[in-house]
């Protein structure tokens, strides 16, 4: 809890209780709490920064002190929006480094690229399975991944392209990494804007 706005609906409370204390200085944050419907040990923390405030109870606690629901709102915005952000990267991180996990631990990827650049190749995802001695599924899987990562192209006529020039699997996968941390760049940059 580093920046202002993270403080704001904490600074409320210990405003309001600062207010009643200066009415009634025998005022004491148990009552405060009971005025609230809270634990006063919960008001404790949150007034001390040890704990946050939840959604829930900034929208109940604002009716409370006849806060307006945009006010609460726009008190849960600054308080929580910013981790819905981090989380989002988080996640799209943690997105591409199973995708980098999967593309260097399974061969299926560049077993599908190298056929796609022999004669007698065919697009279809059964005649690949059988090739590769693999279940459809982890052909789709593998097709899906490479297309995401711009690693194969499939033409407006369905024709299959190879976008590595790779001449090995160790060259692929080389490059697959590459465009994998390109990608969770991009994710990072996009979720920071």
């Amino acid at each position: 809890m580093s920046s202002m706005q993270e403080h704001r609906f904490r600074q409320r409370l210990e405003q309001e209780f600062r207010m009643r204390r200066e009415k009634n200085p025998r005022y004491s944050l148990r009552s405060f709490a009971r005025f609230l419907g809270a634990d006063h040990s919960v008001i404790s923390q949150i007034l001390r920064a040890i704990r946050r405030t939840p959604p829930s109870q900034i929208r109940k606690w604002g009716r409370k002190l006849k806060m307006s629901p945009e006010e609460a709102a726009a008190y849960i915005a600054a308080e929580h929006l910013p981790d819905a952000a981090e989380t989002s990267r988080l996640e799209q991180l943690r997105h591409w480094t199973a995708e980098g996990l999967s593309l260097a631990t399974t061969p299926v990827h560049w077993q599908i690229l190298r056929l796609s650049r022999m004669p007698g190749f065919h697009a279809d995802c059964r005649w690949l399975a059988k090739k590769i001695n693999v279940s459809v599924d982890e052909v789709n899987l593998a097709l899906a991944r490479l297309l995401r990562l711009r690693l194969l192209q499939v033409g407006a006529s369905g024709r299959w392209k190879d976008l590595t020039g790779a001449r090995n699997e160790r060259e692929f996968r080389k490059l697959a990494l590459v465009r994998i941390r390109e990608k969770a760049a991009e994710a990072t940059v996009d979720s920071r804007e």
